[in-house]
C-alpha cells in the first residue's frame, strides 16, 4: 500500500529530478552561448587560458563573457540615453524656432489667471502643455489678444482639437498645430504654399474649414491623414 509518506517522498524526487535536469539544461545553455562567442570571434581565448586544466579554462571563459555582456548592455543603454538627448534638445530647438514657449506663472500672467487655473486647463485639455523633465510649459502659439480668435487668451479651436488627440504623446499633439502640411482643406485659401493648423486657426477660419480641421484631428497619426 502506498502510504502518504511514499507519495511525498515519490513526489520530492520527482521535483529533485526535473531541478536537476533543468539545471544542467541551463549550464549546457551558457556553455553553448560561449561557445558560439568563440566560433564567431567575439570572445577571445588566451594563450594563457589554454594551458589551465578544463575546468579553469571554462570558468575564465564564463567570466569573460559575462563582463563582455555588461559592457555591451552597459553601451546599449549609453547609446539609448544619448538618443533621447539628442532628441530632447531638437525638439527644445524646434519649439524655439516656433516662438518658444511660457512656463506656468508666465502662462498665468499672459492670460491673466492664477497657476492654479492653468494647471487646471491643462489637465481639462484646454491647453497644450509640454512636459520637459517634469515641468510643463505651453507653445506661445496658443496665446493671443486677438478677440475674434480668442477664447479668455487662448486660440480658438485648440480645446476641441485636443480633445481628438488625448491618446497621443505631448510632442505628437504639438507636432499636430505646427508641422507644415500641403493637405487641400475645403473652404481655405492655401495658394498651394505649406500651412500648419495654428496657422488655419489664427485665420479666423470660416465653420467649413474648422470641420476640415476636425478631420485630419480625428485621422491624426493615421496612414493617410489626409
Amino acid at each position: 500500500m502506498t502510504t502518504t509518506t511514499h507519495k511525498r517522498h515519490a513526489h520530492a524526487g520527482s521535483s529533485d529530478s526535473l531541478f536537476s535536469v533543468t539545471s544542467a539544461d541551463r549550464l549546457l545553455n551558457i556553455i553553448g552561448e560561449v561557445a558560439d562567442n568563440i566560433r564567431a570571434g567575439k570572445t577571445s581565448v588566451s594563450a594563457e587560458n589554454m594551458a589551465q586544466t578544463d575546468l579553469v579554462f571554462a570558468f575564465n571563459l564564463i567570466a569573460q563573457y559575462s563582463t563582455e555582456l555588461a559592457i555591451q548592455s552597459q553601451t546599449k543603454e549609453k547609446k539609448r540615453l544619448q538618443r533621447r538627448l539628442k532628441s530632447k534638445i531638437m525638439f527644445t530647438q524646434t519649439l524655439a524656432a516656433d516662438g518658444g514657449v511660457l512656463s506656468t506663472a508666465e502662462a498665468a500672467t499672459t492670460l491673466g489667471k492664477t497657476k492654479t487655473t492653468v494647471n487646471t486647463w491643462r489637465k481639462n485639455g484646454r491647453l497644450l502643455a509640454i512636459d520637459l523633465d517634469g515641468e510643463f510649459y505651453y507653445p506661445v502659439f496658443q496665446f493671443t489678444d486677438d478677440e475674434k480668435i480668442s477664447e479668455d487668451g487662448v486660440l480658438k479651436g485648440v480645446k476641441e482639437l485636443l480633445a481628438h488627440l488625448g491618446k497621443f504623446s505631448d510632442r505628437m499633439q504639438y507636432s499636430f498645430f505646427m508641422e507644415e502640411r500641403n493637405t487641400v482643406l475645403d473652404g481655405y485659401p492655401s495658394n498651394g504654399k505649406p500651412f500648419t493648423v495654428a496657422e488655419v486657426l489664427k485665420s479666423n477660419p470660416a465653420p467649413m474649414v474648422m470641420e476640415e480641421l476636425h478631420r485630419l484631428a480625428r485621422l491624426f497619426g493615421s496612414q493617410d491623414p489626409a
